[in-house]
């Protein structure tokens, strides 16, 4: 590891190194969100078959790998908590899940798959590097994607353009309260203060730039998602 790296471990926002996070995380996650659903999307969008194999990073709590894994012959999961992971492993030896190889490693560094794989998917996690480590990151997974394979990325994103951003993310913070409880608005303000999120026009951007053409995107509320395929 290069002096000037950056370390991925340190937590920014939430700290999912601790257990008690780890094991909310599906409880919280679930009162704003249909993970399942959106597991049958990125499935379909991904066009997964029984020989593709999958590198998710920021699997969390493996939902996502764990609906994938019986669509393919391969998903290779990786998380920077031993918390999370832990709780992961522990879903797929209850659901008889074999297919999925877990470990420790971000987007820049630590546990991938040993060869390019068809699809890479990583949702709410690339908001933790800055703008410099994100396009190292996109370099990266564009390095492990085959020809053709596609890349499914979600995470909260900023549009361009608006006349006044702090009456947007009043209304959006507000909103969230109003669905998931004042902890998620609290910690959905500590996001937009102290993590990295960055505006859809430069991610766009970044993907281009890594020999990723975008070939779907939408976007709901702050949370974007970009299909790009090598």
């Amino acid at each position: 590891m290069q002096p000037w790296q950056y370390d991925e471990h340190i937590q920014v926002g939430t700290d999912y190194a601790a257990v008690q996070e780890a094991e909310a995380y599906d409880q919280r996650m679930g009162s704003v969100r249909d993970v399942a659903a959106e597991a049958e999307r990125i499935a379909a969008a991904l066009g997964l078959t029984r020989e593709s194999e999958v590198w998710e990073i920021g699997a969390g709590t493996g939902e996502c790998a764990l609906a994938l894994a019986p669509r393919c012959r391969q998903v290779w999961a990786a998380d920077i908590s031993p918390a999370m992971l832990a709780v992961a492993k522990r879903k797929a030896a209850e659901r008889n899940i074999r297919n999925i190889r877990f470990g420790d490693g971000g987007f820049l560094a630590g546990f991938a798959p040993p060869d390019p794989v068809h699809a890479i998917v990583s949702q709410l996690a690339l908001h933790h590097l800055p703008d410099f480590w994100k396009f190292r990151a996109l370099q990266r997974l564009a390095a492990f994607l085959r020809p053709g394979g596609r890349l499914f990325l979600r995470d909260v994103v900023f549009p361009g353009g608006l006349d006044d951003y702090d009456r947007h993310l009043a209304d959006f913070v507000g909103n969230l309260a109003a669905k998931g409880g004042e902890k998620m608005a609290a910690a959905t303000a500590r996001h937009i203060r102290d993590e990295y999120s960055t505006f859809d026009w430069v991610l766009e951007g970044m993907l281009e730039r890594c020999g990723l053409r975008v070939t779907d995107r939408a976007s709901d509320g702050f949370l974007t998602f970009f299909l790009a395929e090598k």
